[in-house]
């Protein structure tokens, strides 16, 4: 498998960031975990292992429109907002030990911001999707990176958004 098609723990912490904005299968409401999961010293830890956790509303409401910009990108198969955050907040670039690391302040949306800008260096931001039903973000490990649903199958990743959608297409054809 490509290196580029493996989804490694520094693009699953920052998917996992993304998807703390949600459509959950059982309600199908959009739902709000940031702050709560802020709140929460040990929740946070367990989701974001490597990123700071905010302080304050101020913080939490700074990393939610940063989330947000983020997962319009995504959906968008764009870097335009993630290039003004970098405006925002610039990082520094250093060679360390022969790899390219990103610095910033040292916030939860610095780390964020570090992550983002390594995955686009590595060509692998263009594999982070959105599914157009559900909006759940995910990692496209396919060869040839065209996947469009965040699952074929119901599970724990995915409401079968891909099986829904075909579904849907032959029912209309049969319709018609």
């Amino acid at each position: 498998m490509n290196a580029s098609t493996v989804e490694g723990e520094d693009a699953r912490e920052l998917r996992q960031f993304l998807n703390s904005w949600l459509i959950p299968n059982d309600t199908r409401e959009p739902t709000e975990t940031l702050p709560a999961l802020a709140a929460d010293a040990g929740a946070w830890k367990a989701a974001f292992a490597r990123v700071p956790r905010p302080r304050g509303r101020a913080q939490i409401e700074q990393l939610m429109a940063f989330r947000d910009d983020l997962r319009a990108d995504v959906a968008e198969r764009s870097s335009d907002r993630l290039a003004v955050w970098l405006e925002r907040s610039p990082l520094t670039v250093q060679v360390v030990g022969g790899e390219v690391a990103f610095t910033g302040d040292g916030s939860s949306r610095s780390r964020l911001l570090e992550t983002a800008a390594g995955l686009v260096m590595e060509g692998r931001w263009r594999r982070l999707r959105s599914c157009p039903d559900c909006k759940w973000v995910f990692y496209d490990q396919s060869r040839n990176n065209s996947r469009t649903w965040c699952s074929m199958y119901a599970g724990s990743t995915g409401r079968a958004c891909g099986s829904i959608a075909k579904v849907k297409r032959a029912r209309g054809r049969q319709a018609a």
